[in-house]
């Protein structure tokens, strides 16, 4: 039997993580920032995120999105695009696949392993 040992975890947070989410088109092989907003990182794992926003943007396989948050004291840049939206209520929930990059993955993970030892802490504290 097969067990995904390897598959990534996730990681769902207490409290949102506030964000600014920035989209880009190629338009005839140039990249184009179209919008930029504000959102929230509902939970996280090294190949993507669940982000919530009221901006409602359209599935589309050419946007680029990147997604700046602070996670344990990190900027984290996180670039992907939509896979899944849905409306929740007032707000527009996504899914965004990272670009796979090995360095984001890395620091998602180094960044998580401090963000989970702050939050223990203060559940102690």
């Amino acid at each position: 039997m097969y067990y995904k040992r390897q598959e990534a975890f996730r990681y769902v947070f207490p409290e949102s993580i506030p964000a600014i989410c920035e989209v880009y088109q190629y338009s005839a092989g140039v990249k184009e920032k179209t919008q930029t907003f504000d959102a929230y990182i509902l939970d996280i794992s090294p190949n993507g995120i669940k982000a919530a926003s009221k901006t409602d943007i359209e599935l589309k396989n050419d946007l680029i999105l990147i997604f700046s948050f602070q996670l344990a004291g990190t900027l984290i840049h996180f670039t992907g695009q939509i896979i899944r939206k849905r409306n929740a209520g007032s707000v527009f929930e996504y899914g965004i696949q990272s670009d796979g990059s090995d360095a984001l993955k890395d620091q998602i993970i180094s960044s998580l392993k401090i963000y989970t030892k702050e939050q223990l802490k203060k559940q102690k504290g």
